[in-house]
Formats: C-alpha cells, structure tokens, sequence
C-alpha cells in the first residue's frame, strides 16, 4: 500500500494587533490550490468580520481539534486547520491527531465585510500570536457589559 505525505510550510508566522486601526488579524498560509494552479502564499479574503467574536470562536476550536490529543498511537497528521474560500463563505476544517474527531465552522457572506474574496484551499498557521489574539477577541465579548 502506498502512501501518500504532503508538506508544507509557512514563510512567517501569523500575527494578531491591536492597534491605533483597530483588531487584524495576518494569518499566515502555506501553498494551497487555486482555480488558477498551486499558490505559494494563497490570499483568500481582505476585510472585516461583521461578527468577530463569533469569527474567533470558530478558529480556536478548530486549532484545539487539530492539537487535541486522544489515547492510542497518533497518525501523521497535520495539526494547522486547513481554510477554503468558496466565494461566498471561509470554511475552516481540522482533524484530531487522530483523525477521529472533525470541526469545521462556516463564515458565510453575511458575515464578511470586504470585496477582494479568493477561492482556494490552503492550511493556516494557528500559532500562539494569532491563537492569543483571537482569543482576546472571544473573551472581551464574554465580559458583561460596562466592565
């Protein structure tokens, strides 16, 4: 039996800000598959969540899937959600290392506020800079308000 390996890397980390222009997010991507060929640094989507604490939600479960860890011998598995733009919603999906459990949140247009949106499939650095900055998004609407 074959079997398959893909690799694949990122050219820098991804990064989250919170500056004098309000929350970004940079999330950095490897090479994905677009309908014009292979990328090296696909971009899918240039704008603002119309819902961003929403939004954050769905990336950090699907990272705390993929980095889940569940008895027995883990297979090779990429641990780094893999983000597909349809043209009308960014689908985020991963597996456990495993591969027995799956997430996969929707944004769909409704909740994209933005006009440069690509088609392609590629996967996205979660690492600690961009998981803290959503994060800080996620929490800050779980305050109640006034605090």
């Amino acid at each position: 039996m074959e079997q398959a390996t893909q690799d694949y890397a990122y050219v820098r980390s991804s990064a989250g800000d919170e500056s004098g222009l309000g929350r970004t997010l940079a999330p950095e991507t490897s090479g994905g598959v677009t309908p014009v060929g292979d990328v090296a640094g696909p971009h899918f989507f240039s704008g603002f969540l119309t819902a961003p604490t929403a939004a954050a939600a769905g990336p950090l479960a699907v990272a705390d899937v993929g980095a889940a860890r569940y008895p027995g011998p883990p297979r090779n598995a990429s641990l780094d959600p893999v983000v597909t733009a349809a043209g009308d919603r960014l689908r985020s999906v991963s597996f456990s290392g495993r591969c027995g459990v799956c997430a996969r949140p929707d944004v769909l247009g409704s909740g994209l506020d933005g006009d440069d949106f690509g088609h392609g499939t590629t996967n996205v650095d979660v690492d600690p800079p961009l998981r803290q900055a959503l994060s800080r998004e996620f929490r800050r609407a779980s305050r109640p308000p006034g605090s």
